[in-house]
């Protein structure tokens, strides 16, 4: 259906396509010259530090299917947060000025790529059995050289009926997260 759907629109038999983020990827559409995009700003939510890049792209990629052709496009953007800066730069497709303010942003808090960071990922049936497990793997990670985050639920906190919580370990390059990786399998804490 999503091939047919597109293949219409290509030929001009559907004037109007509405469809979820899958849409601003890949597709080139001369003839397109209005996008709408609805919750801009919903990925801002997540307790991600990637939230603001992710809305950026995705704000950006969408913004670019508009006006392909030889007629100017327009985007309107509906958002709860219109001074946020992730949405702002994304309109006006800046992205230099976004990419300097998100490394310095990461930099300051010590967050990739300034810094090396794996996510182990508890999982189980048991709410309780997961988090119990990602305490323990916290508290034992507190002995190296790395900085932890955690335990906290992931961002879709429920799959296929687990439980899944998130223990994120920084450090400062790869080797060190590697490490504690390896010392936390050694011990058949991770496989």
């Amino acid at each position: 259906d999503y091939a047919a759907a597109l293949g219409r629109f290509a030929a001009g038999e559907v004037r109007v396509l509405i469809g979820t983020q899958m849409i601003a990827k890949g597709l080139d559409f001369p003839g397109v010259t209005l996008v709408g995009v609805l919750d801009a700003d919903t990925a801002l939510s997540q307790a991600d530090f990637r939230s603001a890049e992710r809305t950026f792209q995705l704000v950006s990629q969408v913004a670019g299917r508009a006006g392909r052709g030889t007629a100017l496009g327009r985007v309107i953007i509906q958002t709860a947060s219109p001074g946020e800066p992730a949405i702002q730069l994304a309109a006006a497709h800046d992205y230099e000025t976004f990419a300097e303010r998100e490394l310095a942003e990461r930099t300051r808090y010590g967050l990739p790529p300034s810094v090396r960071m794996a996510r182990v990922i508890c999982r189980d049936e048991d709410a309780s059995k997961a988090r119990t497990r990602a305490l323990g793997l916290a508290e034992r990670l507190k002995s190296s050289d790395v900085r932890v985050h955690g335990p906290a639920p992931c961002g879709v906190a429920r799959i296929a009926g687990q439980h899944r919580i998130a223990v994120d370990v920084l450090g400062s390059s790869a080797a060190v997260v590697q490490a504690a990786l390896l010392e936390l399998r050694r011990n058949g804490l991770i496989t």
